[in-house]
């Protein structure tokens, strides 16, 4: 399956993967919300939440996938990425089951290949 273009800034590329991270334990609180936002400014982070918000778990990791092969993400950018996601899992004080888990499966699907293809 063709993976969908991606025309976000670097930026825009952050919220998204944080918003869809944050949402790993099903909870979405203050804390979290605000680490996004020291790394993204208010409208940014509107608009991607509301485009996150219409899509399905596929379809994000879809997007981020095709975000990371267009912009050839190297190991130490993915590194970067997932460091950045584990602060945001920590910030709350709690880096739960749930959480791990999506740690681990974005760290296989970004590292495990750089032209990963999720399938159905």
């Amino acid at each position: 399956m063709e993976q969908p273009a991606q025309h976000w800034t670097n930026d825009e590329f952050l919220a998204y993967t944080l918003l869809y991270s944050a949402h790993a334990d099903y909870f979405f609180d203050d804390e979290e919300k605000d680490l996004i936002l020291s790394k993204v400014n208010n409208n940014i982070y509107d608009n991607i939440l509301k485009e996150l918000t219409k899509d399905n778990d596929y379809q994000s990791l879809q997007k981020i996938l095709a975000y990371t092969n267009k912009h050839k993400f190297n190991n130490n950018e993915v590194d970067l990425l997932l460091y950045e996601i584990e602060l945001l899992f920590m910030c709350d004080g709690e880096y739960d089951v749930l959480e791990k888990n999506m740690m681990m499966n974005l760290t296989h699907l970004l590292k495990g290949s750089q032209n990963a293809e999720l399938t159905h």
